[in-house]
């Protein structure tokens, strides 16, 4: 790839006079402050490339030259002579190619604006100028070779459309758009004189076709009337062959009709009669199930009376039963008492022993003492006096020591009370803890008692409660069955009253369908012709037809003269008619349809258009009113003169006269003809009523022992309460001795506590002290005594002499004072014992007694279950007899329900035999009418239809319909004229129907046809000038195909072009987007594409450019932030150089919008992208760009630094090669 080396500008714009500017290596960064000149450089390289002036930041060349300072006068102005500014500007570019060769491109601006190109210092013009450098890859249209400052994002933004004309510019398909578009409009003028010469041919052939057409119309219109005539023909005699097979085939079905009608009567009277016996079977078997109901229901009354007697037994028995039980503990806990009691005399009995031996030792021991005293009491007058002595000399000491006792004394008597108290408690609580756990188990038991009678008591509720229930619903049941036997009684009587009325409708419907059948004009009644368009209008559609709603609609007066003629002479009664066409129907006046909530009758009504008048008529200016407010509204507060229906059937007449009702109303629209129901239906629905209301009584009467259910609940009340006030009572029981223990506990603890804290203090070492010296003071006062007595200390001869004595009298005392107290207890205890047996000796009378009473209770319960229990037996066996004759009595119903659905369903086959009967002779007579009518319009028509008897001269059109049958019956038609494939046809109207459809087809086909005679002598004309245009369109087709293979083989070229540039683009644009923004964090990078709006056309609709960053969604390139549209057109941009790439890439701060990360990855693909050629060992592409981002310049391998010389009024640079410092 070739390079560019150096640069130089002369006098272009900021640069004054000549500057070299280079050389420029393979990454070359221009840098400077703002405003020094870094942007003029990149106008200077694009100027010298042949970029126009209005792509470098001027609106003309002149705007391009160094404009200098002037200098100015004392006033400011310019003095004249004095300005700086050049008249001319120049740059040169010195660029090397691929061989090394050097070429100088210089291009000037003159002081005119004119611009002047040269090569190698060669004049030369612009075309060749450029074209050289496109040679070497560098487009000046697509400027492919350098991004100005602030293009980047708007490279990115830019719309389908422009991408798609960058695109054709760097391919060269641009180029050929001119002649694309030339070809294109040649090629569509040269199609559409061929689309108007083959229009004019077109016509000239259908004008051709055309008369050939009408000759050949000529020729099938003769043949057409001859094939009409002939299916006329055919269908008469079809028609009439018909008639003649459904006569044969009524007469046939009317003689087993009358045969299989006797036979039904027949049967009918066999049946009535079976019916009669079966209703007596029936009347006697509901006697039987009657008689054995009522002893159902006496014995049914004996066996509960005695359920009360059994309650109350049962209520005894549970009342004695409780008290044995309670005797039962109280006996126990009476003995548990009395064995306490023994124990305790056995203890007393036991002490009073102990005492006794006790007070015989002490008897022998105070023996013994008194001889030892005897030698000591001789000391005894030298012990006092020596005691005196030893009181005064001790005297301090033993009134401290007094001190000190006394309330040791004192202490010692509440400890004993303490401890008094604590042994009184400790028995108490024993006592409390025995008869709590008594007073408990009580309690669990009474609680037991409480939950089986209590569920007991829920038991027989709920038992009553359904039975309430299930009597109350029965009740209900009934009341329903009763309201529904009426209702369906109702409408059986309804049904029987109304069905001579049903009748008389049945008879005016066939009276209409034999009316049709013969007069062709009869359309129908005006009830079945018309409908209401909603429900709600039901109820006044027939006071608003009111006498009109059965009348009969014909098409003339005349078709309506000739049905009142045949119902006289059939003797069918009268009816009222209503011609279409002579009917005189009032316009309904506009003023009636401004009524709120009221409408004319004749728009609540849907109807054929057709019958229009008739509706009309009958509707008149009928209005229907929502409420009979409304009406009263128009007809007497507006005085309107109209008739006015509600919707609930309440009539004003023109008149002011009120009719009608909603009951009324609602029983009209009840009648037969809209709502009639079945009568068998009803009738088997009213029995089904019957037998359930039977039922429904048998089982009311087994729930009649709720008054036993009530007398249960009673007596179980009681015995939840009873046990309830028992329950309450123990719990209250031992609460109180829960407290009662409670309170104890705190009284020992408080006890314990106050014997704890007494027998510390007494536990004081200061009295001790004091006895140890008054011990010593008395020991050595009563030394010589001692001696002199012969003991070993004074305490001895106390103890022996003075406290012996006194010790036994106390031992004495307290052995006589224990033993009375043993003997008091022991005597207390034995009456206490013996009151106990007798007690239990009393609660074990009463034990036996009640005992004897439960046993008696229960015998009389046995006795009271025997006889419900043999009363029980008895009713089953009255209940299974009674099912018995209730069966026997379904049966005998269900055989006479089946004679009587076997009557009606004969009677129904008779009356249906019947008017089967009645429609088949009618078919007959209309029939033969129609025979006659048919052979008649023959006659008229000129049909030619050949008889075998009789003479169509006697069809007389006066004759009566009893004249046109004798006369049908004696004219015989000869059918060897129509075709076998009309006789064996399945439907005959269907084949009429074809017949009449092909005759209207050659009716229409006669009627448009209107042949043309004089078509042979316009033919030949005609056929000439077709040949001629024939001609001209064969040489427009030519031109056509010859201007479209043209425009194809240039939109090929373009296409190609285009799409060699798209693939490559598009084939490299996500790798180099990739590039751009891997990172450590993100090393596979975003993606980016091309697509195309359309790719038969890819360079007149556009191409979209998408890229989406790293772990980001997709979003439109317009909300993408401004560094991540300028990666994005950084990569367009690369990608676009790669198709044809330049060989000097300039790059004007595309930096600008980008942080040091972004600008690090852009500065990394930039250095990779100028890898080395394997070849020429050069650069792939040369790198000049302008920064000011250190990250980017300082991986560059020169320098280029703009500055701004103040004092020269110009820019001005340096060039600084950094490969010499290199490491």
């Amino acid at each position: 790839m070739g390079r560019l080396v150096q640069l130089e500008v002369e006098n272009f714009k900021s640069y004054r006079g000549r500057h070299v500017i280079g050389p420029f290596k393979d990454l070359t960064a221009v840098i400077g402050p703002n405003g020094s000149g870094k942007s003029n450089l990149m106008d200077a390289i694009s100027f010298v490339l042949g970029v126009q002036s209005s792509h470098l930041r001027s609106t003309n060349l002149k705007e391009l030259i160094y404009r200098g300072r002037a200098r100015l006068d004392g006033d400011g102005a310019e003095i004249p002579g004095t300005s700086e500014s050049a008249t001319s500007a120049s740059v040169s570019a010195m660029y090397e190619d691929d061989e090394g060769n050097q070429v100088r491109f210089t291009r000037t601006i003159s002081g005119s604006g004119t611009s002047d190109y040269r090569v190698n210092g060669t004049l030369t013009k612009r075309e060749p100028y450029v074209a050289y450098l496109e040679r070497e890859n560098i487009l000046v249209k697509a400027r492919n070779f350098l991004v100005f400052q602030g293009d980047v994002e708007a490279v990115a933004a830019q719309s389908p459309r422009d991408l798609a004309r960058l695109i054709e510019q760097v391919s060269g398909s641009l180029e050929l758009k001119a002649q694309y578009d030339t070809l294109k409009d040649q090629m569509d003028r040269a199609m559409e004189n061929s689309t108007l010469v083959f229009q004019k041919k077109r016509g000239m052939h259908a004008e051709l076709k055309q008369y050939k057409e009408q000759k050949d119309e000529a020729d099938r219109f003769d043949a057409l009337e001859l094939e009409q005539a002939q299916l006329v023909l055919q269908q008469a005699l079809c028609r009439l062959y018909h008639i003649e097979q459904k006569l044969a085939t009524s007469q046939l079905e009317l003689a087993q009709d009358e045969e299989k009608h006797a036979t039904s009567a027949q049967l009918r009277a066999d049946i009535e009669q079976s019916l009669q016996a079966a209703k007596q079977e029936v009347a006697t078997a509901q006697r039987d199930v009657t008689r054995q109901e009522r002893r159902v229901a006496q014995k049914d009354r004996a066996r509960a009376e005695k359920g009360p007697v059994l309650v109350q037994l049962n209520q005894t028995k549970a009342h004695a039963a409780a008290k044995v039980e309670k005797l039962e503990a109280q006996i126990a806990n009476v003995t548990r008492d009395s064995d306490r009691h023994a124990a305790t005399l056995a203890d007393l009995e036991q002490q009073l022993a102990t005492v006794d031996r006790a007070r015989a030792n002490l008897d022998r021991r105070i023996g013994a003492a008194r001889t030892q005293r005897a030698a000591l009491e001789a000391h005894l007058d030298e012990y006092h006096r020596t005691q005196s002595a030893f009181l005064v000399a001790a005297a301090n000491k033993q009134q401290q020591l007094d001190s000190l006792v006394l309330g040791t004394k004192s202490r010692a008597d509440r400890a004993a009370h303490a401890q008094a108290t604590l042994e009184t408690t400790d028995r108490k609580l024993a006592a409390v803890d025995q008869e709590r756990s008594a007073a408990t188990e009580k309690l669990e038991r009474a609680r037991e008692a409480h939950a089986v009678a209590a569920q007991g008591l829920r038991d027989v509720q709920q038992e009553l409660a359904q039975v309430e229930s299930r009597e109350a619903n029965l009740r209900a049941q009934e009341q329903s069955l009763n309201e529904k036997y009426v209702q369906l009684t109702a409408k059986v009587m309804e049904y029987k009253q109304d069905k001579r009325q049903s009748k008389r409708e049945e008879n005016n419907a066939k009276l209409v369908g034999e009316l049709q059948a013969m007069f062709p004009g009869v359309r129908g009644r005006l009830r079945t012709l018309c409908r209401t368009t909603q429900s709600k209008y039901d109820t006044a559609y027939h006071l608003i037809l009111g006498r009109n709603l059965d009348a009969i609609v014909t098409d003339t007066q005349a078709t309506a003269i000739q049905c009142i003629k045949h119902m006289r002479e059939q003797r069918m009664g009268h009816a009222q008619f209503l011609p279409l066409q002579d009917l005189v129907t009032k316009e309904i006046p506009q003023s009636l349809r401004t009524f709120a909530h009221a409408r004319p009758a004749i728009d609540v009504l849907q109807y054929e258009k057709d019958i229009e008048p008739a509706v009309r008529y009958a509707c008149s200016t009928t209005l229907v009113c929502e409420t009979l407010a409304v009406a009263k509204h128009i007809c007497y507060e507006r005085d309107t003169r109209v008739k006015a229906v509600t919707l609930d059937g309440i009539t004003i007449h023109k008149s002011g006269a009120m009719s009608g009702s909603a009951s009324s109303a609602n029983a009209a629209s009840a009648t037969s003809a809209w709502q009639a129901q079945d009568f068998e239906r009803a009738e088997d629905a009213r029995n089904k009523v019957i037998a359930e209301l039977n039922l429904l009584s048998k089982e009311r009467r087994k729930y009649m022992d709720r008054d036993e259910l009530r007398a249960q609940l009673t007596t179980r009340q009681g015995q939840v309460e009873f046990v309830a006030n028992m329950v309450a009572g123990l719990e209250a029981k031992v609460a109180a001795l829960t407290d009662e223990h409670r309170a104890l506990t705190q009284t020992r603890t408080t006890a314990a506590a106050t014997l704890e804290s007494l027998a510390e203090d007494m536990q004081d070492a200061h009295i001790e002290d004091l006895k140890d010296e008054l011990a010593d003071i008395k020991r050595s006062t009563f030394a010589a005594f001692c001696a002199a007595a012969g003991v070993e200390s004074v305490d001895e001869y106390e103890r022996v002499v003075l406290q012996t004595v006194a010790d036994e009298a106390r031992e004495q005392q307290a052995l006589d004072a224990q033993r009375a107290t043993v003997e008091t207890t022991l005597a207390y205890e034995r009456e206490q014992r013996a009151s106990l047996d007798r007690r239990i000796a009393q609660l074990r009378t009463s034990q036996a007694t009640e005992q004897a009473t439960v046993a008696d209770l229960a015998a009389k319960v046995a006795d009271v279950e025997a006889v419900i229990n043999a009363a029980q037996a008895e009713l089953d066996e009255l209940n299974a007899e009674l099912r018995e004759l209730q069966a026997v009595h379904q049966a005998k119903v269900a055989a006479a329900n089946l004679r009587k659905r076997q009557l009606r369903e004969t009677i129904g086959i008779m009356e249906g035999l019947e008017r089967t009967m009645m429609e088949a002779r009618g078919e007959i007579t209309k029939l033969h009418h129609q025979r006659f009518a048919q052979l008649r319009r023959a006659r008229v028509e000129n049909i030619p239809i050949r008889l075998a008897a009789g003479s169509m001269a006697d069809l007389r059109p006066e004759a009566s319909v009893e004249e046109s049958q004798d006369v049908s019956q004696g004219i015989e038609i000869d059918y060897s004229g129509l075709s076998d494939e009309y006789k064996d046809l399945g439907d005959a109207a269907a084949a009429d129907q074809q017949f009449n459809e092909r005759l209207a087809q050659m009716a229409d086909d006669l009627d448009r046809m209107a042949p043309n005679r004089r078509v042979l002598d316009k033919m030949a004309g005609v056929t000439t000038k077709a040949k001629q245009t024939d001609r001209e369109f064969d040489r427009a087709r030519r031109d056509a195909r010859s201007a479209k293979d043209e425009f194809e083989a240039v939109h090929a070229e373009r296409y190609s072009l285009f799409m060699a540039a798209f693939n490559h683009i598009s084939g490299c644009i996500n790798q180099v987007y990739k590039e751009l923004t891997m990172s450590r964090n993100f090393p596979v990078g975003g993606t980016a594409y091309l697509s195309l709006e359309s790719e038969e056309d890819p360079f007149s609709s556009g191409i979209k450019y998408h890229a989406m960053p790293p772990m980001k969604r997709f979003r439109d390139m317009e909300q993408l932030s401004g560094g991540e549209k300028t990666v994005a057109a950084l990569a367009l941009l690369f990608a676009i150089n790669s198709f044809r790439p330049a060989p000097f890439f300039v790059l004007d701060e595309v930096d600008a919008a980008l942080d040091n990360a972004n600008v690090a990855k852009v500065a990394r693909y930039v250095t990779q992208a100028r890898a080395r050629d394997p070849v020429s060992g050069r650069p792939a592409v040369q790198f000049i760009v302008i920064s000011l981002k250190n990250t980017f310049y300082e991986r560059a391998e020169a320098l280029v630094g703009v500055y701004r010389d103040n004092e020269d009024n110009s820019s001005s640079s340096m060039t600084l090669d950094l490969e010499q410092y290199e490491a």
